[in-house]
Formats: structure tokens, C-alpha cells, sequence
């Protein structure tokens, strides 16, 4: 039987060890959720890199728009490797009413059956930089519901202004 003195320890190592290990996955998620355009860019062609070391890029015939910078380039990028992940979200660039239903559809057509690409993507940095979002906090093993809540937290003034389609 564990005297009151013996729960308190256990409790207390708890919270020791447990506390700081969720307040460093919150740190982290709101640290992607917060960087730059740049520091987005760098750390998800990182994270390309690591995960598709042999990847031949150049087999997936891109289109010339989108090399117009390494931030589009990483979004197409994400876009043909990780489309389940891009389709799990709405685009908060209000793309919907061009017939987007979600974020991958900025980056890739849909319902064709070869590979042709969307020049949305290209041109809309909401649309690559939620894409390089995405990847950043999947690596991170944040779930979908979480990645969607820090979604409408950086979009809130969108969502406020154009409302939450």
C-alpha cells in the first residue's frame, strides 16, 4: 500500500517528466507554425532532402512556373510526394471558388488520370507555405486535428474576414 508521502513523489515525478515533454511538442509546433516564408523554405527542402535522398525531381517534368523560387519549387514537391497529406486540408486562400476542394488541388488537377499540375500553387503563398507547414508538423508526428487548429490560427484574420468555408 503507497503511503500519501509515496504518491506525492510519484506525482511529482510525473509532472517533472511529463510537463516539460508536452510543453516542448507545443514549442515546436508554434515554432513551424510561426517561421518566415525563408526559414519555412530551407527547413522543408531539409526535411525533402533527408526523406527522398535519391529522388529524381526532374522526372516529374514540372512546369517552368514552378521554379520561380525555392518556395514554389518545395510546394509541387510536397504536392507529388505527399498528396494524401495536402488532401487532408482546405486551402485558406479561398481557393474553392476555382473549384479547389482542397490544399492539393492548388498543386495537382484532379480527376485526371496522368500527372498534370495546377499553376495555382505557383502563384499563391498561402497555398505553398501551408503545404511546407504541413510536412514540417507530419515529420513532427502532430496529428491532423492539430494541424488543422494551427491552420485557423494562422489564417484566424482570413477566417475572420472571408469567413470559414
Amino acid at each position: 500500500m503507497w503511503t500519501i508521502f509515496q504518491r506525492l513523489i510519484l506525482c511529482g515525478l510525473f509532472l517533472t517528466l511529463i510537463v516539460p515533454a508536452f510543453a516542448g511538442e507545443q514549442e515546436e509546433f508554434d515554432r513551424i507554425l510561426n517561421l518566415g516564408m525563408s526559414d519555412l523554405t530551407r527547413e522543408a527542402q531539409d526535411l525533402l532532402d533527408r526523406q527522398y535522398p535519391d529522388e529524381d525531381w526532374d522526372a516529374y517534368r514540372f512546369p517552368r512556373y514552378v521554379f520561380t523560387s525555392d518556395s514554389v519549387e518545395t510546394g509541387y514537391m510536397i504536392a507529388v510526394k505527399e498528396p494524401e497529406l495536402l488532401r487532408q486540408f482546405k486551402c485558406y486562400c479561398f481557393c474553392d471558388t476555382m473549384g479547389h476542394t482542397n490544399l492539393l488541388d492548388c498543386f495537382v488537377k484532379k480527376d485526371t488520370k496522368k500527372l498534370k499540375f495546377d499553376d495555382h500553387g505557383a502563384s499563391c503563398n498561402i497555398c505553398y507555405g501551408q503545404a511546407m507547414m504541413a510536412l514540417l508538423w507530419q515529420e513532427k508526428g502532430f496529428t491532423q486535428e492539430q494541424m488543422q487548429a494551427g491552420f485557423e490560427k494562422r489564417f484566424e484574420r482570413l477566417i475572420e474576414q472571408f469567413g470559414n468555408r
